[in-house]
């Protein structure tokens, strides 16, 4: 038989408003709200999860975002905390759903390109061709792509992450995404094999 705990009991009885209400001065009312929306998180990561590691990284992008929702909430706007907490916490999880899937698309199309055009860079002769291909491609650069795919793509290439390349350059990292697309694009227009 479990203890009465009068403080668990206190918040039981409170509202998801109320207690967001409450959230700003009282952890306990933030460890309440938590504690009810842990299962709508541990729900969501299953769904978007392909593995058990992942699992855990969808569960605790989805509380991070649950924290966010309690201190952004704003019930002038009409709309019950459960439904902005739920779209909140889907919104992150999707957003990172997207954002690992299009690093392990890129990954492969990374990988497939290389093992189709680099098979063989131990010999003389690949490695003279690849020099030449190299600096024919960076003395067009000035004529292929534009400043900001330039910039970026120099960036990358010197091992900068989409993140830290869109830090550097004050633009958004989805910006860094296009101009990276972008100058790929023409790249292999100018350069087809």
């Amino acid at each position: 038989m479990s203890e009465f705990n009068p403080e668990i009991d206190l918040y039981s009885e409170k509202s998801d408003e109320e207690l967001v209400c409450m959230a700003g001065s009282d952890k306990s009312a933030v460890n309440a709200l938590v504690m009810r929306y842990s299962k709508l998180v541990w729900i969501k990561s299953r769904i978007y999860a392909k593995t058990s590691a992942d699992s855990d990284d969808y569960n605790q992008e989805g509380l991070m975002s649950l924290l966010k929702a309690v201190s952004t909430f704003d019930e002038s706007r009409g709309v019950k905390f459960s439904t902005y907490a739920e779209t909140c916490v889907n919104n992150s999880m999707r957003n990172l759903y997207a954002k690992i899937s299009r690093s392990q698309t890129a990954e492969s199309i990374e990988d497939s390109e290389a093992d189709e055009e680099f098979t063989d860079d131990t010999n003389p002769e690949t490695i003279y061709l690849n020099k030449e291909f190299f600096s024919e491609l960076f003395h067009s650069m000035d004529k292929l792509l534009s400043a900001t795919e330039k910039k970026v793509f120099e960036l990358v290439i010197q091992g900068l992450s989409y993140k830290e390349t869109a830090e550097m350059l004050g633009i958004s990292e989805k910006s860094v995404d296009n101009a990276m697309l972008r100058a790929r694009t023409k790249i292999r227009r100018h350069f087809p094999k």
